[in-house]
C-alpha cells in the first residue's frame, strides 16, 4: 500500500489524465486549477441539487444574482479541466438571497443529508469531479454529535460580586446567552445551571493584582436563586437577557470570604473535543459517507473554530469576554497534565476574572484587576501561565483531534484530501476596537494608543482560532483573512503572516486575502501580493516558483500575550520584513546550523522575541546555541520568571543576555510619554515615546553584567543591553516594545524595531530587499530560487471608505473620485536591488528571474516593452504590453514530451521573449480548453536567442507553452 503522505489529492494531483498534457499541476501549483463552488444558505437548495440537477437556483453570493443548475456547475468545471465540486453551506451569504433564510434542520450524520449529497456526488462524478465538503469542521457537526451521543460542548459564563461575609448576602447581575450564530447558522444554546462559589482578595499595593487563595475558594451550595430582570429584545437574533444571581444564609466555612464569582453554564451544540467518544464519531461519520458512495476531493475549512458567535462585542460583562469553553472532558484532562485540584476547573474561573471590580468604592472600579495565586512575581505570573497552558490545551486539542479525522478520511478515500482557507472569523488587529468618534476605525488598527479599547484575541483564544500555526497542521495551503472588512493591512502584517504560515505547510504555499474594498484598491493591493509571493497570480507565480519570499529576521509569534493580559492582541508590532513562527513550531521544524537557524529550507540570522514570558527550556538553549555560534538574538519585554514547564527560567536566561533582572510584583514599570534613548551600537537609532501605560509598553529595567555593554535608557534606567560573542553573535535585550509603524497611523513614520534591526546588521548591504522596502517607495522582494519582485507601496493610503463585502459600484467611483491614489508606477533607472542593477518601466508589480549566467530567464510585468538587468537589455516588444510574463517551467511540474517554457501575453504586436537555450526546432502552443494542455499552434521562431510570434486577441490571457 502507498503510504499516504506520498498520495495526494485530486485536485492536488501531479499526474493527470489529459490528452496532450503539457505540465502537471503538483503541490501548490493545483491552487491554479480552481474548482467550482456552491454555497447553500437553506435545506430546500440542498434538496432541489440532489432532486434536479436541472434546476435553476439562485445561488449569489454578492449583489448580482446568480441563477444556475448543478448541470451547468459541473459542466464548467469539466470545460476548465477542474477536478473538484465545493459544496458547504454557510449562513453568511443568507443576506444575498432573499426568501431562502429558513433554519436550516438537515445535519451532516442525518441519513437523509448523506442521501443528498451522495446524489449530488454520483451526478458530479459523471463529469469527473470529486465532492470537497464542510464534513470535518467544529461548527458543522456539533448538533448531529449532541443529539447522538448525549455530550456536548460547555461553556462558563463568569461574573464577579460583593458579598457580605456575615450575613451570606450576595445580588449578581449578568446577560445571561441564549442565541448565538455563525458561519453553520443560528442556534439556541441551552442554560446547564449556575454556581456560586465565595472567595477573598487581598490588593498587592502599586499593582492590578489581587491574590486569591484557591484554598479558601468556597462554593455557595444552597440558598442561590434566579431572577429575570430583562427579556431579550425582540428580533436581535444575539438573544440574551438580564438575571440576577441572588441568595443569604451565612455558610460556616464561607464567613469571612466577601466576594463571589457566579458562574452561568451552558450547553452549546458541539462536541466534548476532550470525550474519548469524540474520534469515534468523527470517523464513523467518514465511514458513513464512504459506505454511501461520495467521492471526497477535499474538506471545506473555512473557519475552522469551535462555536462562537459573530458578535464581536456582544458577550462582554463590564467590559470583558466572560466566556471560556470547560467541557467535562477538557476539565479531566487539563487535571490529568497540571494537577488533580483542576478537576473541578469552574471554580478557577476566578483566575480569568479581569476588570469586574464595578462594585469598588476606589478607582480600582476602573482598571483591569486581575486575580492571582500570590503575591510574589512568580506566582503572579504562574497565574497566567495557568490561563496560558488553558489556551493551549484547547487549541492543540481541537486540532490534533480533527488532524487524526482527516488522516482517517485519507486512508479511506485513498487519497490525501486539500483543506484549505483559514482558521478564524475574526482576527487582531483587525476586529479589534478603538475609540475614534466618527472617524474610521480602520486607520488606527496599527498602534496601541490610550483610545485602544479591547482585543477580540481573547475571544479566538477561547475558540481555538488564535494559533494560525497550529492549524497548518489541518489546512492545506491555508492562509488570512486578515485584510477584510476594509483594513487594509499597510504595514503587511497579512502578507508577512502568510509568507509565514506557508513554509511550514504540507503544501507550502499560504494566501493573504483581501475583501471590503473598491476593486481599484484591490488591484493594489494585488501588486503587493504579488511581490510577496502570497498565493500570487499565475504569472508571477510562474516567475517565482509558488514559493514565498525570503527575509533573514524571524520573529516568535506572541501567542501568551493573552494570557498575561487578555485585553491585549496576537500582535505587538505590525511588521512586514521578517517571517513570524510560534516557538513550538520553531522548536519543532527549526535547529541552529552555525551563524543560522535553519527551519523549513529557509535560512535566517537573526531571531527577535517581542513578547515570550513562559518560554519552553528547549527555546532558551537554541538561543544560548545560536548566539554563541555567531547568530544575532533579540528578546523585548519581559524577562521570563518560569519557563512553560514551570521550572526557573531566570537564570539561563539572565545568563544569556548577561544581565540582572530584579521581578518585582509590577511586573515592570510604568512609563507613558518617557523617551528611549540609544547609545553603543545603537546609537543610530533615533530615540522613541513610549505611547501608553498599558502593559505592552511597561519597561524593564536591568544591570548589566561586565562585558555586557549598555544600548538604550529611559531616564536613569537601562533598559538596552547588548552582549557579543566570539563568534561574532550577540544577545540583545531591550526592556521595552520597539515600536514600528510604516503606515503613519499616527502622523509620523516610526521605525524603531526597522532601525534596531538595521544598525545590528539584520538587514545587511545598501541593495537589500528588506532595507529598500522599509526606506524607499517600493516594497522589494527576494525569493529562494533568485527571483526578485517590486511593487509600488502602499502604506500611506488612510483607509476611510465603507469596508462591506458585495461593492456598491457608485459608492467606490464617487470615493475614488474624491481621493486621490499613490502613483502605481515603477520607474527604476540603474536601481539596486540584490545584487542587481535594475533600468524598467512599469505599471503595478514586476518579478524577474536572472540564470546562472546573469541572462534574464524570467519577467512578469504590466505596461511594459522591456527591462535592463546589469547592463543587459532585452526589448519584448515595440510598445508596452498590458501584460508580459515568461518562465521555464518549474522541474516538479514537467512531463515528458511537455513543455520547458511558458508565455502569457496581453497586447498585440510582434512579441519577443529571451529563450537561452531553446532549440530553434521549439514550438509554440496556446493553451487547450483545459488547463495546462495543448491547444493549437502559434506560428514562432527561434532567432538570436529568442523567441518571437505575434501576439493577437486570440493568444490573450491564456498559457503559451513552449515545447522542444
Amino acid at each position: 500500500m502507498i503510504p499516504l503522505r506520498v498520495l495526494l489529492p485530486a485536485a492536488i494531483a501531479a499526474t493527470r489524465l489529459f490528452a496532450g498534457e503539457l505540465v502537471s499541476f503538483p503541490g501548490p501549483w493545483a491552487f491554479q486549477l480552481g474548482k467550482q463552488g456552491i454555497i447553500l444558505v437553506c435545506d430546500e437548495e440542498l434538496e432541489a441539487l440532489a432532486e434536479d440537477p436541472d434546476r435553476v437556483l439562485n445561488l449569489s453570493t454578492g449583489r448580482t444574482p446568480r441563477h444556475e443548475s448543478l448541470r451547468q456547475v459541473c459542466k464548467r468545471a469539466q470545460d476548465r479541466g477542474q477536478r473538484t465540486l465545493s459544496l458547504a453551506f454557510d449562513h453568511f451569504f443568507a443576506q444575498y438571497r432573499p426568501g431562502q433564510q429558513t433554519p436550516r434542520q438537515l445535519l451532516p450524520d442525518m441519513d437523509e443529508y448523506i442521501r443528498h449529497i451522495a446524489a449530488i456526488s454520483r451526478f458530479a462524478q459523471g463529469f469527473g469531479l470529486g465532492l470537497e465538503l464542510s464534513l470535518l469542521s467544529p461548527l458543522e457537526v456539533g448538533k448531529a454529535y449532541t443529539l447522538r451521543t448525549g455530550e456536548s460542548g460547555i461553556w462558563m459564563h463568569y461574573r464577579e460580586g460583593v458579598r457580605d461575609p456575615n450575613t451570606g448576602a450576595f445580588s449578581v447581575q449578568l446577560w445571561q446567552q441564549r442565541r448565538w450564530a455563525n458561519n453553520k447558522g443560528v442556534f439556541e444554546i441551552d442554560g446547564a445551571g449556575v454556581r456560586v462559589f465565595a472567595f477573598r482578595e487581598r490588593p498587592i499595593a502599586g499593582t492590578p493584582y489581587r491574590v486569591v487563595d484557591p484554598r479558601e475558594i468556597v462554593e455557595i451550595k444552597s440558598g442561590v436563586k434566579i431572577e429575570i430582570l430583562r427579556d431579550a429584545e425582540p428580533g436581535d437574533y444575539r438573544l440574551s437577557r438580564r438575571i440576577r444571581i441572588y441568595g443569604a444564609g451565612a455558610q460556616p466555612d464561607a464567613e469571612k470570604l466577601d466576594r463571589v464569582m457566579v458562574v452561568q453554564s451552558y450547553r452549546t451544540p458541539e462536541l466534548d473535543y476532550f470525550s474519548p467518544k469524540a474520534l469515534p464519531f468523527l470517523t464513523d461519520l467518514v465511514d458513513r459517507y464512504a459506505a454511501a458512495g461520495v467521492k471526497l476531493n477535499g474538506l471545506y475549512s473555512d473557519e475552522m473554530h469551535i462555536q462562537q458567535d459573530w458578535g464581536y462585542s456582544s458577550h462582554h460583562d463590564n467590559g470583558e469576554f466572560a466566556l471560556r469553553y470547560v467541557s467535562p472532558g477538557l476539565a479531566r484532562e487539563y487535571a490529568a497534565r497540571y494537577g488533580a485540584e483542576f478537576q473541578d476547573f469552574a471554580k478557577y474561573l476566578v483566575y480569568f476574572l479581569h476588570g469586574q471590580e464595578d462594585s469598588a468604592r476606589d478607582l480600582s472600579a476602573k482598571r483591569g484587576i486581575m486575580h492571582v495565586f500570590g503575591a510574589s512575581p512568580e506566582a503572579i505570573r504562574r497565574t497566567a501561565l495557568f490561563r496560558a497552558r488553558y489556551y493551549r490545551l484547547l487549541q492543540d486539542g481541537v486540532v490534533d483531534l480533527f488532524v487524526r479525522a482527516k488522516h482517517h478520511a485519507e486512508a479511506k478515500m485513498g487519497r490525501k484530501l486539500a483543506a484549505r482557507y483559514h482558521a478564524t472569523w475574526a482576527q487582531s488587529p483587525t476586529i479589534d476596537f478603538w475609540d475614534v468618534g466618527r472617524l474610521n476605525a480602520n486607520a488606527n488598527k496599527y498602534e496601541y494608543t490610550s483610545n485602544f479599547l479591547w482585543s477580540n484575541t481573547v475571544h479566538q483564544a477561547a475558540s481555538a482560532c488564535a494559533d494560525y500555526f497550529k492549524w497548518g497542521e489541518f489546512l492545506v495551503g491555508g492562509g488570512n483573512d486578515h485584510t477584510e472588512g476594509g483594513w487594509l493591512d499597510r504595514n503587511y502584517y497579512a502578507l508577512a503572516l502568510a509568507s509565514s504560515t506557508g513554509i511550514l505547510n504540507e503544501v507550502p504555499y499560504s494566501y493573504a486575502a483581501h475583501w471590503g474594498m473598491p476593486a481599484e484598491i484591490r488591484r493594489r493591493r494585488s501588486a503587493l501580493v504579488d511581490a510577496f509571493g502570497a498565493g500570487a497570480s499565475p504569472p508571477f507565480a510562474a516567475v517565482q516558483e509558488s514559493r514565498h519570499r525570503d527575509v533573514d529576521v524571524l520573529m516568535l509569534y506572541p501567542l501568551d500575550l493573552v494570557a498575561v493580559e487578555e485585553r491585549f492582541g496576537s500582535w505587538m508590532v505590525q511588521y512586514g520584513y521578517a517571517n513570524m513562527v510560534t516557538a513550538a513550531k520553531l522548536l519543532e521544524h527549526g535547529r541552529v546550523s552555525g551563524r543560522h537557524i535553519e527551519m523549513a529550507g529557509r535560512r535566517f540570522t537573526t531571531l527577535y522575541a517581542p513578547f515570550e514570558p513562559f518560554p519552553p527550556k528547549a527555546l532558551l538553549d537554541l538561543m544560548r546555541i545560536f548566539a554563541a555560534q555567531g547568530g544575532r538574538v533579540i528578546w523585548a519585554g519581559p524577562p521570563p520568571l518560569i519557563t512553560f514547564e514551570g521550572e526557573a527560567a531566570l537564570p539561563l536566561w539572565q545568563s544569556i543576555f548577561g544581565v540582572q533582572y530584579s521581578a518585582t510584583a509590577e511586573d515592570g514599570v510604568i512609563a507613558p510619554g518617557r523617551k528611549v534613548t540609544f547609545e553603543g551600537s545603537l546609537a543610530s537609532v533615533p530615540p522613541q515615546t513610549i505611547l501608553t501605560d498599558f502593559l505592552v509598553d511597561r519597561i524593564y529595567p536591568v544591570a548589566p553584567e561586565a562585558g555586557t555593554a549598555t544600548v538604550a535608557r529611559v531616564k536613569q534606567w537601562i533598559v538596552g543591553t547588548h552582549k557579543g560573542a566570539p563568534a561574532g553573535g550577540a544577545a540583545v535585550f531591550l526592556g521595552f516594545r520597539p515600536r514600528d509603524d510604516q503606515s503613519r497611523s499616527l502622523g509620523y513614520d516610526e521605525r524603531t524595531l526597522f532601525s534596531i534591526l538595521e544598525a545590528l546588521g539584520a538587514y545587511p548591504g545598501a541593495d537589500n530587499t528588506e532595507r529598500l522596502s522599509r526606506t524607499g517607495p517600493y516594497l522589494a522582494c527576494r525569493f529562494p530560487n533568485g527571483a526578485i519582485a517590486l511593487a509600488p507601496h502602499l502604506r500611506e493610503l488612510e483607509e476611510d471608505w465603507p469596508g462591506g463585502f458585495a461593492r456598491d459600484e457608485a459608492a467606490d467611483r464617487a470615493w475614488l473620485d474624491r481621493h486621490p491614489l499613490p502613483q502605481d508606477s515603477l520607474e527604476l533607472r540603474d536601481f539596486l536591488i540584490n545584487g542587481r542593477k535594475v533600468t524598467y518601466s512599469g505599471l503595478s508589480a514586476m518579478s524577474f528571474r536572472v540564470g546562472q549566467a546573469g541572462e534574464l530567464v524570467a519577467f512578469a510585468g504590466y505596461n511594459a516593452s522591456g527591462i535592463t538587468v546589469d547592463g543587459r537589455s532585452y526589448r519584448f516588444s515595440a510598445k508596452p504590453l498590458a501584460l508580459i510574463a515568461f518562465a521555464p517551467v518549474a522541474q516538479e511540474r514537467r512531463v515528458p514530451g511537455g513543455a520547458v517554457m511558458q508565455i502569457m501575453v496581453r497586447g498585440a504586436g510582434t512579441v519577443r521573449i529571451p529563450a537561452p537555450g531553446i532549440p530553434g526546432n521549439a514550438r509554440l502552443f496556446a493553451e487547450g480548453p483545459t488547463p495546462g494542455t495543448r491547444g493549437s499552434a502559434v506560428a514562432c521562431r527561434i532567432q538570436d536567442g529568442a523567441l518571437t510570434f505575434e501576439a493577437t486577441p486570440a493568444t490573450a490571457n491564456r498559457w503559451l507553452y513552449v515545447t522542444p
